[in-house]
């Protein structure tokens, strides 16, 4: 029932009278104080949060207005109180928490608000009722859910709407981002940041940019805003060759047009030092802060969505080719009618292979120094058995997970390199009754799994090594986890992802989504991975050298320290 939004109108509509001929703009300094006043009494006043008042309506309403901030905030308050019901407090199933979100210090140093206004906001904070998860929760869910956020798909472009998809998007992370305490810059800076951001870009591509870009601001390799596309973001047009990136210069990996390549003289292996006079570096700089990257390594991963991309037209390479002879060149860029993704600019893996006679994909193999290798993103839970065993004397066993499996059915494999089970890791999650609050629970995947692997005194006793980089997360990570349990593991490679915990959504007011990894994962000694990744014990990384001879340095270290 919405009868009592109507009357909060009426109120903001006599109370606007006098104000109605020297209506003025909100500063952005009383734009941030209505943000977070109107997150706080979303997430926490008892008849917001159960939904009994449109929140939408209740900003929007305020952004029309106008009115000062103190007086927007009175009439919220003054309304609020009349409606106010005080619910006992509820037994909470937050026995262990995590309050490295948690702070509502901006209440008493917000110089827009009135004493009153701080105490009645800091009691609603204290108070220890249980507020609604109309805007926050599904019933029995861990992670935040939006569900009942509405889209305004034909106004989204109106400047109220842009600060009401800021200030939603903002409150979430504020309140149900596990990782909120992790980001570089203090989130309070970003809203500040991006205020005049927001009101400023009025046409569709630079809102997108700013959208895309205010998802880069939380440091989270899961963010992104779905919905849209790099292509728009960094042009539909691009080079006719992928690519990989060591030692901070891009080598050729492979033609998408194998004759525009051939026209051009670009051949594997050719090292480009500058695009259009710029190194990777300075690329990378410019164009990453519209892609969220946990880390670094993911900074490089990714700028292939815009290494070469534009719009129509041309860029201009300079660099030298597999024998030091130097060139420069001008590319005419090609439409990027099909995506190519990272993967494809990857040297080709000779461990795996399709065969003709079986018609499937060999994954594993014994080499012929009794060292086994497994792609661990190719697994298939009807081959464990057979596979472990057949390894079961090998000298060790190489597990790659480079690639990306959300196969559950693995964990079958932890039962063979496992002598008994393993308690493996454990998260934290949203403790809905005190929004910005957490909850350590003591498993990741369900309480039957809180232990992985089994009693197993034949247990595999030969060495585990699992190789990881760049490419390495989410999913791929907690493997990685679990694999370091194991009795005598190494891990070589590069630093992974750092994107750890289920993907979740924002719904945004023009039908996109904002993506982010909405609970954390930790090692069970509340070690996160977030952002750091999984550290590898022997660091690993292709060359340019690596790259033109198309060696694998990772699989080729693996066998070596196997051996050795």
């Amino acid at each position: 029932m919405r009868q009592p939004f109507y009357i909060i109108l009426g109120v903001f509509f006599i109370s606007t009278i006098s104000f109605s001929q020297t209506k003025k703009k909100l500063s952005d300094k009383h734009l941030i104080s209505i943000c977070k006043t109107w997150g706080l009494l979303k997430y926490y006043d008892p008849i917001v949060s159960n939904g009994k008042i449109d929140a939408d309506s209740l900003l929007l309403s305020a952004l029309e207005q106008k009115l000062p901030v103190e007086k927007t905030i009175s009439i919220w308050i003054d309304f609020l109180k009349t409606k106010r019901h005080i619910k006992t407090s509820e037994a909470t199933s937050c026995t262990e928490k995590d309050d490295r979100n948690l702070s509502f210090e901006w209440i008493n140093k917000d110089k827009n608000l009135t004493k009153s206004q701080k105490k009645y906001l800091s009691d609603l904070v204290k108070s220890g009722q249980i507020p609604g998860g109309f805007y926050s929760q599904k019933k029995e869910a861990i992670r935040y859910s939006g569900n009942n956020e509405k889209s305004y798909k034909d106004k989204a472009l109106e400047e109220n709407y842009r600060l009401l998809n800021l200030f939603r998007a903002w409150n979430v992370i504020e309140y149900f981002y596990p990782y909120k305490y992790g980001i570089s810059k203090k989130w309070d800076d970003v809203l500040v940041e991006f205020i005049p951001k927001i009101k400023k870009q009025q046409d569709e591509l630079s809102y997108k940019k700013t959208l895309s870009e205010f998802s880069g601001a939380i440091e989270d390799t899961h963010s992104r805003i779905e919905g849209i596309t790099h292509k728009e973001i960094f042009g539909s047009y691009g080079a006719p060759f992928t690519f990989q990136i060591a030692e901070n210069k891009i080598v050729v990996t492979k033609p998408i047009d194998a004759g525009i390549c051939e026209k051009l003289g670009i051949k594997y292996g050719d090292v480009i030092e500058t695009v259009d006079g710029e190194s990777v570096e300075k690329i990378i700089a410019k164009k990453s802060k519209y892609i969220s990257a946990s880390n670094a390594s993911v900074k490089y991963r990714d700028s292939y969505h815009y290494m070469f991309s534009g719009e129509k037209g041309s860029f201009i390479i300079k660099g030298f080719d597999r024998t030091g002879k130097p060139f420069h060149k001008e590319i005419e860029r090609m439409d990027k009618k099909n995506d190519v993704w990272f993967a494809d600019g990857t040297p080709d893996n000779e461990l795996v292979r399709y065969d003709e006679i079986s018609k499937k994909t060999i994954y594993s193999v014994l080499n012929k120094d009794n060292i086994g290798f497994i792609d661990f993103s190719l697994f298939e839970n009807s081959e464990i058995d057979s596979v472990m065993k057949s390894m079961k004397n090998s000298k060790g066993i190489v597990f790659d997970l480079r690639g990306y499996s959300s196969n559950g059915g693995v964990l079958k494999t932890f039962d063979y390199l496992f002598p008994e089970p393993k308690w493996f890791g454990i998260l934290t999650k949203p403790d809905f009754d005190k929004p910005g609050r957490f909850c350590w629970q003591d498993y990741i995947i369900t309480e039957d799994y809180k232990f992985i692997g089994k009693e197993n005194p034949d247990y595999y006793k030969g060495k585990v090594v699992i190789l990881v980089n760049q490419n390495t997360q989410s999913l791929s990570e907690m493997w990685a986890m679990i694999f370091k349990m194991a009795p005598d593991v190494t891990v070589i490679g590069s630093q992974t992802a750092g994107a750890d915990g289920n993907e979740t959504p924002i719904p945004l007011v023009g039908g996109e989504s904002m993506i982010f990894s909405g609970v954390g994962i930790f090692y069970t000694d509340k070690t996160e991975t977030q952002r750091i990744g999984i550290v590898p014990d022997i660091l690993v990384k292709p060359t340019i050298s690596d790259l033109q001879h198309k060696i694998d340095p990772l699989i080729n270290s693996a066998f070596d320290f196997i051996l050795k």
